[in-house]
C-alpha cells in the first residue's frame, strides 16, 4: 500500500484505505475502484493524496515522467535542482516537492488555467 498524490492517481486504481475529508467524514471506502468522478470530488473536498493498492509515489512519478519528452524532463529537473540546491533531496517531503515542482514547470499556461495536467 502506498500513499499517492492526487495528481498521480488514475481511474481504475483501487483504494487501499478510506478517503476522508478534513473532518473525518468518509468520502470513499477502501476497496473502491477510482473513477474520474471520484477524482473530481476529491479535488472539490481538498483531498491531496490517497492510499492506493500496490502504489508507491516514486512509481507514480516515474510513470508520469515516462510520458514526457526526456529532454524536456531533464531540462525541467535541472531548473528545479537550482531552486533546491540548499535542500536535502533524500528527505521524502523535499523529494516529493521537487517532483511536483518539476512536473508543474512542464504544464502549459492553458493547462494551469484549466487545472489539468500535461500528457
Amino acid at each position: 500500500m502506498g500513499v499517492i498524490s492526487l495528481d498521480a492517481i488514475k481511474p481504475g486504481m483501487i483504494l487501499a484505505g478510506d478517503v476522508k475529508d478534513r473532518n473525518g467524514r468518509a468520502l470513499l471506502s477502501a476497496g473502491a475502484e477510482i473513477t474520474e468522478k471520484h477524482l473530481r470530488i476529491f479535488k472539490m473536498w481538498g483531498i491531496l493524496e490517497a492510499h492506493i493498492q500496490g502504489g508507491e509515489q516514486e512509481d507514480a512519478y516515474s510513470k508520469t515522467a515516462s510520458e514526457i519528452d526526456p529532454d524536456l524532463l531533464r531540462e525541467a529537473e535541472s531548473r528545479t535542482a537550482e531552486l533546491f540546491c540548499h535542500n536535502d533531496l533524500a528527505h521524502p517531503f523535499i523529494r516529493e516537492l521537487f517532483h511536483l515542482i518539476t512536473l508543474e514547470t512542464l504544464r502549459t499556461p492553458e493547462e494551469k488555467r484549466r487545472g489539468t495536467s500535461s500528457p
